[in-house]
């Protein structure tokens, strides 16, 4: 016996009793997750569907997706750990470099990632441990001093600051002790004379991150 199970037709003709469609929530939904929605009913059997249908069906579904974004339709996941503005897509789709871009970012936001750069680099013997890393709680605090416009751009910006701290003073430990590897004991005095002003002055910018300048006044891209 064949069932008729109401809801399972074209997407964009989908009635829905109490989603507010033209809402950019729903609209930021829809045009990420439709597709998807769409594609497991399509291959759900004809208990699957009944079952479906008793639960909410897609109305549900799509309520559930919904949660996933605010009102202005920016993504911020389940229960908002994402920042909105940071989100550029589920497969990477938008253009990198609408947002791998050099901006202003403070001399606060900017010293307080050097401070934690320094603490763990001293901490972990200049290995990065992603157990104890604070970093991502300033990228976060830096994100939501911005406008959303703003936080992509400066986040990426706040990174390429953070790298070029981090190779300073492995460059600083190295001369001090040519023999050292990371995960080797340091005196952590060697690191007094590494500022942030001292790494910030022999950078220049490069296309869309920084190099380290030459004695000649040029750049040098220099990978640590």
């Amino acid at each position: 016996m064949s069932m008729n199970i109401s809801g399972f037709g074209a997407g964009n003709n989908y009635s829905y009793k109490s989603i507010n469609t033209k809402s950019k929530q729903y609209k930021a939904a829809a045009d990420e997750y439709l597709d998807d929605v769409i594609a497991e009913e399509a291959m759900m059997t004809p208990e699957q569907k009944m079952l479906y249908e008793l639960f909410g069906g897609r109305e549900a579904h799509m309520r559930n997706v919904m949660s996933n974004f605010n009102s202005d339709g920016d993504f911020v996941g389940p229960g908002g750990i994402v920042v909105p503005g940071m989100y550029h897509g589920r497969s990477g789709s938008v253009d990198c470099s609408t947002w791998q871009q050099l901006i202003p970012v403070s001399d606060e936001m900017r010293q307080k990632m050097f401070d934690n750069v320094k603490r763990e680099f001293i901490q972990e013997n200049g290995i990065a441990n992603g157990n104890t890393t604070k970093r991502s709680k300033i990228f976060r605090e830096y994100q939501l001093s911005v406008k959303k416009e703003d936080r992509a751009k400066g986040t990426w910006t706040l990174q390429q600051y953070e790298g070029k701290y981090c190779s300073a003073m492995y460059a600083a430990v190295e001369a001090a002790n040519p023999n050292w590897q990371p995960g080797q004991p340091f005196n952590s005095r060697i690191l007094d004379s590494v500022t942030r002003e001292s790494v910030e002055s022999t950078l220049v910018q490069s296309g869309n991150t920084f190099v380290k300048k030459t004695s000649s006044g040029g750049s040098m891209d220099i990978q640590i």
